[in-house]
């Protein structure tokens, strides 16, 4: 091939290429308003909420008890539960904290890696306070810091159980936490 059909070649082929680089532009996803971008955390964390509150009082009826777990929701819509103890296993002399830790642990390396977008951790909650009814707790976490927590009194009757109406409060994000580098020693 000449010189000049070389040359004539390279422009064409780079002629072609103009016109989808501007298709490529004018197909690129408006960016969300920050409106928006709340109203889907505000949505999502309710779809959390729900799906927590509606397992822990589904695995208290049946089992009339359980361990803390946590509740992952992925870019998909998709949530899948996180067991430390499995629904139904012996839970009689756990050490909860370390139970519910661990829960956390798992729910935050798949956050700090981008994998899910919104998290639940729920555990039973007995207030020192004499004669108060026990709660379930679900700290509830959304990707960009949202933190809430939802605590939800029950009682036990001979109808089974009867819940108390929710009541949202504010906590520092764990799951989600900005995760912080190591201090080098000097």
């Amino acid at each position: 091939m000449k010189k000049s059909g070389r040359v004539s070649a390279a422009l064409v082929a780079t002629l072609l290429m103009i016109p989808s680089i501007g298709l490529a532009q004018e197909d690129a996803r408006p960016q969300p308003t920050p409106e928006q971008i709340a109203r889907e955390v505000q949505n999502n964390s309710g779809f959390i909420a729900r799906n927590a509150l509606s397992k822990a009082q589904s695995l208290l009826e049946y089992y009339d008890d359980f361990a803390p777990f946590g509740l992952a929701l992925f870019p998909s819509g998709q949530i899948k539960y996180v067991w430390a103890i499995k629904p139904g296993e012996n839970i009689d002399n756990i050490n909860g904290p370390l139970v519910l830790n661990s829960v956390r642990t798992a729910l935050a390396s798949q956050a700090s890696n981008g994998i899910i977008l919104g998290s639940a951790v729920v555990y039973k909650y007995q207030s020192s306070d004499e004669g108060a009814d026990p709660q379930i707790n679900i700290e509830i976490e959304y990707f960009g810091g949202f933190a809430q927590v939802l605590a939800t009194h029950f009682s036990k009757t001979d109808e089974g159980y009867e819940y108390s109406e929710g009541v949202f409060g504010e906590f520092d994000s764990i799951v989600f936490a900005p995760q912080t580098a190591p201090e080098e020693s000097e």
